[in-house]
């Protein structure tokens, strides 16, 4: 069997860089601190995915060539070029694990022989109303207005979630489902993974998601952030065309981030999860916590 862990490293111009997002506690825009801290931590992302890769007997690409047409920062178009390459791949190799640049291997397991490689393997959340707000939302002493104005947005996952659905109800699927992947690590053989067809598909998805923003079915205040993000597609077509995939635990994808400056029992945890966890993705890239644990 012919194996293959590859990643992509897009270099984030300073034209790039937006401040209207920041991870909890920062002074730096998320795309300021992202940018800062691949070009410190570059060289230990690339090493920690080729020494993961000679564990799971598998080769290893980098790309850092980013096709022009999936270079178009106003639809993150950008998050779609996984779903490409991975594409591209499924012609040479029987198994493939998709990691993004941040995330960071933490274990002598291979992944292709602990997971069904027959399935897709993908982390999804459950995304519901109670499940994604975060700390300071819940806590919050301000009045709904407040609180979606300030911790409401594209990327919310609860938004990404009554999106999904939303585009789902133009199919005249109806569920109460509100997972949606995280597409930072997806793995599974080549037969599994062909059955996403994310670029085949792609223009009948987003022909839904343009309906899905005319009809308006959760209102203007939630309709307007709806986007073509490739986690809501990715979701939509697991819901709609139902391959048989896998849900991963935790420890095969732990999502690192920081929650709160107050929540000190969640940086306790954080610490613990991350000495068990397999594959940590570290969503607010802190990277100099993830190597100091």
């Amino acid at each position: 069997m012919k194996n293959v862990i590859y990643s992509f490293y897009k270099e984030i111009k300073d034209n790039d860089i937006r401040d209207n997002s920041y991870f909890s506690g920062d002074t730096l825009s998320k795309s300021e601190k992202t940018k800062l801290q691949f070009i410190k931590y570059k060289d230990k992302l690339i090493n920690s995915k080729k020494d993961y890769a000679k564990i799971c007997n598998a080769d290893f690409i980098l790309f850092d060539d980013v096709e022009k047409i999936y270079d178009n920062d106003e639809f993150d178009s950008v998050n779609f070029y996984k779903h490409y390459l991975m594409e591209k791949l499924l012609k040479d190799y029987d198994n493939i694990l998709y990691l993004d640049f941040d995330v960071v291997p933490n274990t002598n397991e291979s992944f292709f022989d602990v997971h069904d490689m027959n399935k897709i393997n993908v982390h999804a959340i459950n995304a519901t109303k109670h499940k994604s707000w975060s700390y300071e939302a819940l806590n919050s002493k301000h009045d709904y207005e407040f609180v979606m104005r300030v911790h409401f947005d594209k990327y919310h996952m609860y938004c990404k979630a009554l999106c999904k659905q939303s585009m789902l109800i133009i199919d005249d699927i109806y569920n109460n489902d509100f997972h949606i992947a995280n597409t930072g690590i997806i793995g599974g053989s080549a037969e599994s993974l062909s059955q996403i067809k994310m670029t085949e598909r792609y223009d009948e998805i987003l022909n839904r998601l343009n309906t899905a923003k005319e009809e308006k079915y959760f209102g203007e205040n939630v309709t307007r952030h709806f986007f073509a993000n490739n986690e809501v597609f990715f979701s939509y077509i697991l819901d709609r065309f139902k391959p048989e995939w896998n849900n991963l635990s935790s420890d095969w994808h732990y999502c690192h981030y920081k929650v709160s400056d107050e929540d000190k029992l969640h940086d306790i945890y954080n610490k613990i999860k991350v000495r068990k966890a397999k594959l940590i993705h570290v969503i607010d890239k802190n990277f100099d916590l993830i190597y100091n644990v």
